[in-house]
């Protein structure tokens, strides 16, 4: 990066046309102007880090902590202060600054903020100065960052609105201010703006060469349709619960099918090139400790859901090793291994939380992801499918969304051999999560499952909905510390009247 990282943007923006000093990793120090002229490629660099950031945070391992939330991995492992957040009964968010649980919110925060920043600053090079940006070759690339720079803003502010529960909206340069005005509505809303900026552009400009990701050069339609499918799935992230998901009425949920239908047509992954992208998130999910066992492994949920017998418990036995289960899903076995070894799970922790399973789908020989040839998912379009499905069901269209779920294509039929989903909403809702458990998993990134279950009150009680701003941030605009979720707080409301920590109805009661 050329530009000092920014921890706190809202006290230290400042336009590039001010007189200010900004430090670069050149020994010298330039005014932002003269930097401007010095360093020909600046905007392209703010881009590049900009693209690079959003993309890497959407998949981050930051989102350990929400698969956590979600009932789809467990752990008793104090890294990251996992333990806390597979915990039965929830525990209360611990917003401190030196809680090391505090890496998931700080880095959704830190990093997009980050990416907004750098983004905005490449905007107002080219549309408030009216520069031209060149890369390091000279070439004339101010269309392409264009683009780009709307894209990433637009992705990095929506997910800030999935994740938190207020913000700041920053869209110009200039912004000076310590509030958090914003409500995560806002934030989401204006995200979606902005993607619709850079799909408009996008679509306007034939030579889009995207070019960002290093060793990745993404196709002008199949960013299109990446755009769309972010749209997507942010715009479907927004409820935090069912009730506010239904309130949203059939203008929200059909704009949801509008940018599905234009979203990708095949799984979208990324092969992990030298000093690349990789799936931080996927990596520590497929992971496995020295025995075979999994490092994150997945929760009992899984096998509670898949178990055509009907015998495996959601709370792992006080006593005794539980034997595989059987599946009529064809897919189990394909993604799922099973062990009788729990592997670092420390007993003392709840015996509740272990399990005997371990991840087979996106492993990798070396044990990780960040290795050149390896596999990222980054979209399924499996997902795709189960967006559109969803938004029929709210919209009350059950025939709609059985005939999404239940095509030849689908990967419950096509590969799990599945039989059909009743055209009820019960049935409905039942096979969506199953299918966002068992198909999605980590290949959702950040917080898919999490938001599903989230819109459709499948959370355990307790379970924060959101995240509040980092301790940090709120001490420095002298506003109070506050935090959600735990047992004592069903049904909490937010500030915007949204339910902020989980009712007592999710896929089982809490402990």
């Amino acid at each position: 990066m050329y530009m000092k990282r920014i921890v706190f943007f809202i006290l230290t923006i400042s336009l590039l046309g001010s007189c200010k000093k900004t430090t670069f990793d050149d020994p010298s120090s330039f005014t932002n102007d003269e930097a401007n002229a010095l360093i020909r490629d600046l905007g392209y660099k703010l881009v590049t880090s900009s693209v690079q950031t959003t993309f890497a945070t959407t998949t981050s391992s930051a989102g350990t902590h929400f698969s956590l939330l979600a009932d789809q991995t467990t752990n008793t492992n104090g890294n990251s202060s996992w333990w806390d957040f597979a915990n039965e009964p929830r525990l209360r968010l611990n917003n401190n600054a030196s809680y090391r649980g505090a890496v998931t919110w700080n880095t959704f925060y830190n990093n997009f903020y980050q990416a907004n920043l750098d983004a905005t600053i490449a905007l107002d090079i080219i549309n408030v100065q009216k520069k031209t940006i060149l890369d390091n070759l000279g070439n004339d690339r101010t269309k392409d960052c264009e683009i780009a720079a709307y894209f990433s803003k637009g992705v990095a502010q929506g997910y800030l609105g999935v994740i938190f529960d207020r913000g700041l909206i920053v869209d110009e340069a200039n912004l000076n201010t310590r509030s958090f005005p914003h409500s995560y509505k806002a934030l989401i809303a204006n995200s979606l703006r902005l993607i619709d900026t850079s799909i408009k552009l996008a679509e306007a400009w034939p030579s889009l060469k995207f070019d960002f990701l290093t060793g990745v050069s993404v196709s002008r339609e199949n960013f299109i349709q990446l755009a769309n499918s972010l749209a997507a799935r942010i715009l479907s992230s927004l409820p935090r619960d069912k009730q506010e998901a239904a309130a949203l009425g059939a203008e929200h949920w059909n704009k949801v099918i509008a940018y599905a239908d234009k979203g990708i047509k095949t799984d979208y992954t990324i092969t992990t090139v030298t000093g690349g992208y990789y799936n931080q998130l996927v990596t520590n999910l497929v992971q496995r400790n020295t025995d075979g066992s999994g490092w994150l492994a997945p929760d009992i949920k899984i096998a509670y859901l898949a178990d055509n017998t009907g015998n495996t418990p959601s709370f792992y036995p006080a006593t005794g090793v539980l034997p595989p289960i059987t599946s009529n899903d064809k897919r189990f076995a394909q993604y799922f291994g099973y062990t009788a070894s729990f592997g670092i799970m420390l007993e003392s922790r709840g015996r509740g939380l272990f399990t005997n399973y371990y991840r087979i789908r996106w492993y990798n020989s070396r044990n990780t992801l960040n290795t050149p040839g390896a596999i990222n998912p980054y979209f399924l379009y499996e997902e795709i499918r189960l967006l559109t499905a969803e938004a029929k069901l709210w919209l009350k269209d059950y025939t709609g969304a059985a005939a999404a779920l239940n095509n030849a294509t689908a990967q419950r039929i096509a590969k799990g051999e599945l039989p059909p989903v009743a055209a009820t909403e019960d049935a409905l809702r039942k096979a969506l999560h199953y299918e966002y458990a068992i198909e999605i998993d980590g290949a959702g990134g950040a917080f898919v499952p999490f938001t599903f279950m989230r819109r459709n009150n499948l959370l355990i009680g307790g379970t924060p909905t959101e995240y509040p701003l980092p301790q940090l941030q709120l001490e420095l605009a002298k506003t109070t510390v506050y935090s959600f979720g735990g047992k004592a707080f069903f049904n909490e409301k937010g500030s915007f009247g949204e339910v902020a920590t989980a009712a007592n109805e999710g896929w089982k009661l809490s402990e």
